[in-house]
């Protein structure tokens, strides 16, 4: 089936023009397909679901549907437009919000937002407060909702002890003899261990809340008002899932604020710069604080740790079984970000003081 074909089994409308790859993400193949509608031209994201990641396609499409619904209204009670702050997903014509190929694969489709952008790396404070807002927002859309409710797409996504057993599993077993190595590699990761695994331990023992969280707060799954700057809908929502605030918060601190992107393999540039960490936090925190608990705010900057410790343990784990997990560019791009994500961890662990400090200042 052609491209051209599956949009025809989405209730969009307008005639096809043409479509064009996104080459940004690890997992999903995104297009940006063109439609001319009553004289103007519409645009959509179609995107096929990595059915090796997500097994139960069906129920990781249920969570968008009824995240986005809850999303769009209570956007619309604070008085903010649905078309720009809120990723529609479109249904298919037999009524599912998707499309299954000829070959099985599932296609799902959203409203490309006008004149927006995203950004892979960042360096404008303002842009990286404005997408610490974005995410704020989101959280702030989504109180109320029953976190519980949601369905686990990928159980134990975030939780890094596991993370961590399976490491250790992939280094015992050495699949592809690689371990040799990266035994230095290997080391680093289980020095940050303890410090890393101590959010799941929390969770165990219920000191800390389960909320909807959006599991992969990237800046780039933020759009932008390209003429503006304003930040606009967050996006893919594969992973909303019952969670934690700080593994959102960690994620997002992980991605926006180190000094180069999370493939760079010049470690020797790699640190965490806290003026991009401090612009995040005010955004995110200017949107939440008043509805965290006091814990909470309190393991937040564990939060970065962990994350960052959690996908370089990734990274290397999927180097070691053959890069079979996330897409690669070369061979070692897996490796790289192993490296690059252990780094920026190293460095995370020994500012956390100094975070810490600011984070309070914010409170």
């Amino acid at each position: 089936m052609t491209i051209q074909d599956i949009c025809s089994r989405f209730t969009i409308g307008g005639k096809y023009i043409g479509c064009k790859q996104l080459t940004t993400g690890n997992i999903n193949s995104t297009y940006v397909v063109r439609f001319i509608r009553d004289g103007e031209d519409k645009n959509y994201a179609l995107q096929k679901i990595n059915k090796t990641v997500f097994k139960e396609h069906e129920k990781v499409m249920d969570n968008i549907v009824r995240v986005t619904a809850y999303v769009h209204d209570n956007i619309e009670r604070m008085g903010l437009s649905t078309k720009k702050f809120v990723l529609r997903v479109f249904f298919a014509k037999d009524g599912r919000p998707y499309v299954i190929d000829d070959g099985g694969n599932y296609w799902r489709c959203y409203r490309f937002i006008k004149d927006s952008v995203t950004y892979d790396s960042v360096k404008d404070l303002n842009i990286i407060r404005r997408a610490g807002e974005a995410f704020g927002r989101f959280q702030n859309c989504l109180d109320g909702f029953d976190a519980g409710s949601l369905y686990i797409t990928i159980p134990d996504f975030h939780n890094t002890k596991k993370r961590f057993d399976v490491f250790k599993e992939a280094v015992r077993k050495d699949t592809c003899g690689r371990v040799k190595s990266v035994t230095k590699e290997i080391d680093k990761l289980y020095s940050l261990e303890e410090k890393a695994v101590v959010l799941q331990e929390y969770l165990d023992k219920g000191l800390l809340p389960l909320r909807v969280t959006h599991n992969d707060t990237k800046c780039n799954n933020v759009s932008f008002d390209k003429n503006t700057g304003e930040a606009l809908a967050v996006l893919d929502l594969d992973t909303v899932m019952p969670g934690l605030v700080a593994h959102d918060f960690g994620d997002a601190i992980r991605f926006i604020a180190n000094s180069v992107i999370e493939d760079d393999p010049d470690i020797e540039k790699v640190s965490l710069n806290l003026d991009k960490y401090r612009a995040f936090a005010e955004g995110f925190l200017g949107e939440v604080k008043s509805s965290l608990t006091d814990f909470e705010k309190a393991t937040l900057n564990t939060g970065v740790l962990a994350m960052t410790a959690e996908l370089a343990v990734r990274f290397l784990t999927d180097y070691l079984n053959g890069d079979t997990y996330f897409k690669i560019s070369y061979p070692g791009h897996n490796l790289d970000r192993a490296r690059n994500q252990t780094a920026l961890a190293l460095d995370v662990n020994g500012k956390l003081t100094v975070m810490d400090g600011i984070l309070k200042k914010i409170l």
